[in-house]
């Protein structure tokens, strides 16, 4: 029976889809038309079952099952097993094809971008990705037993338990859901996603394709793909206990839909770990030494516009305002070079925006007006634009779909820091040189990562995200103490600095 009461439903509208969502609890596909989800506009819609009579086979209640199924399960067996999951995470698969023609009419993205996200999925599964993955972000000995620690008055072990988790991922980009899969499954977490209804069959797809390889492995036994609606307080607020959910993993902001009696003071106080992995955008600075003739002028906007255009600016790392140490004339030759630039990039990447705003479209059409002002490129076909602020001022506008603000400033270029926002998360830096002046000062305004220009999306996986190393965060850290006799403590000094020190000979 559909629930009228959770959808809203405008005049005149004629839904573009019709589908079932199914669930994946545990191994086993749940498929229900019990209730329905539309969106606003009414272009978005589909069915799927009541989370409510499956809670108790959603949530892992026994926290001790989840060390049970993982005992003797190394990291290394995870890897082979996801590798060979990833196998099938191609676009011949008749799951994720499905989840790419579901997203792509409704996606924020244009179909090329969607189809390259989509491609970037089997690369994050693939061994090396999940071997970096592990070891630069938290290290598998840790996952794998106890390990021992040098203290000036005891024998300290410690390791990595999986926790049970929550995961409200976003639904901008599909790659979001494969790396949230792809670390929860190596640290051997019990996990729980709710998808966002702009994407909803990424992650169905995904953890599909380990059901596929082994429906009964403990990595798959320990993930529920599952969706409700903002308004479904009484299940989120039995869902949401200490006694079933150890951390949550929010990606964009607001947690994921969780209701305000939900929030981080609540949630932390009844002894749930909250990693909000909040929204961010970010920036270019060029050292006067990219204007110093109109072919370096071109170079470097060739790889700016890389930086700027990457996923239509769904991603963070996109390039939104440019901070240039030019004059206002060469600012605008480069603004020029950038708009072409950004109008010819691979479409897997960038391409002309489907949906561009039109409060967006209006501010760009009143700055045109203002020549003493502003100066703006492109944009007259909603194909995006570079706006110049003559002035040195920021817009009263953001930057979305494929606009470039540029703003130009004279001086010292650490004066910059002083207008870095807290919200900045990537910053290009060219010369590359001035990286190693300029990162100390940034990183206090709150910068998580500085590149050479052109390489915004070729992310360090296993890196940093957001000045978190998630992983690390995701795990329960746990420490166990010995303290041995005074007389063999010498013995014990001894042996642990010649294992230090072949360590480093050997």
């Amino acid at each position: 029976m559909i629930d009228t009461n959770l959808i809203e439903i405008p005049l005149n509208t004629t839904p573009a889809v019709l589908t079932i969502l199914p669930f994946i609890i545990r191994g086993r596909e749940i498929t229900a038309s019990e209730l329905l989800y539309q969106s606003r506009d009414g272009r978005v819609q589909f069915s799927y079952p009541d989370p409510r009579p499956l809670l108790n086979r959603i949530v892992l209640s026994d926290p001790v099952q989840l060390q049970r199924d993982f005992a003797g399960v190394s990291v290394n067996e995870i890897i082979e097993f996801l590798s060979e999951a990833g196998k099938a995470m191609t676009l011949d698969n008749e799951r994720m094809q499905m989840a790419c023609e579901f997203s792509t009419p409704f996606s924020a993205l244009p179909a090329s971008i969607v189809k390259g996200s989509y491609d970037l999925i089997p690369i994050v599964f693939s061994k090396i990705a999940l071997r970096a993955m592990v070891e630069n972000e938290i290290g598998s000995k840790y996952l794998d037993g106890w390990v021992e620690m040098p203290y000036a008055d005891k024998i300290a072990r410690r390791r990595a338990y999986g926790a049970r988790t929550l995961h409200f991922i976003s639904g901008n980009v599909p790659t979001v859901a494969a790396l949230s899969i792809a670390r929860a499954a190596l640290i051997k977490a019990d996990n729980i996603v709710k998808i966002a209804p702009n994407d909803p069959l990424t992650a169905w797809a995904i953890v599909g394709a380990m059901m596929d390889v082994d429906p009964n492995h403990p990595v798959t036994k320990h993930f529920s793909v599952v969706y409700w609606p903002k308004d479904m307080r009484d299940f989120e607020n039995e869902l949401i206990q200490s006694r079933y959910i150890e951390k949550i993993i929010s990606w964009g902001g607001a947690l994921g839909g969780v209701n305000s009696a939900l929030e981080h003071g609540n949630l932390q106080a009844s002894g749930i770990d909250v990693l909000s992995l909040g929204a961010k955008f970010s920036i270019s600075i060029l050292g006067s030494d990219a204007f110093k003739t109109p072919n370096e002028i071109d170079r470097v906007a060739k790889l700016t516009a890389k930086d700027a255009g990457s996923f239509n600016m769904q991603s963070c790392g996109s390039a939104r305002f440019h901070f240039v140490q030019a004059t206002p004339d060469q600012a605008k030759k480069y603004a020029e070079r950038l708009y072409l630039r950004m109008q010819a990039q691979d479409p897997a990447l960038s391409a002309i925006p489907k949906n561009f705003p039109t409060e967006l479209r209006d501010e760009l059409n009143a700055a045109r007006t203002q020549d003493d002002l502003y100066y703006v490129v492109g944009g007259e076909k909603d194909e995006g634009a570079v706006v110049v602020s003559l002035t040195g001022g920021t817009p009263d506008f953001f930057p979305t779909d494929k606009v470039v603000i540029v703003i130009p400033f004279s001086g010292d270029l650490a004066q910059i820091a002083e207008r870095i926002h807290p919200s900045t998360q990537t910053v290009g830096i060219y010369p590359a040189s001035l990286k190693e002046r300029l990162r100390d000062i940034l990183v206090a305004r709150g910068v998580c990562r500085f590149i050479d220009i052109g390489h915004t999306i070729d992310y360090a996986i296993g890196g940093p995200f957001n000045t978190y190393e998630i992983m690390r965060r995701a795990v329960r850290w746990v420490l166990d103490e010995s303290y041995p006799s005074k007389a063999s403590l010498p013995w014990f000094y001894l042996r642990k600095a010649w294992q230090i020190l072949s360590h480093h000979i050997f």
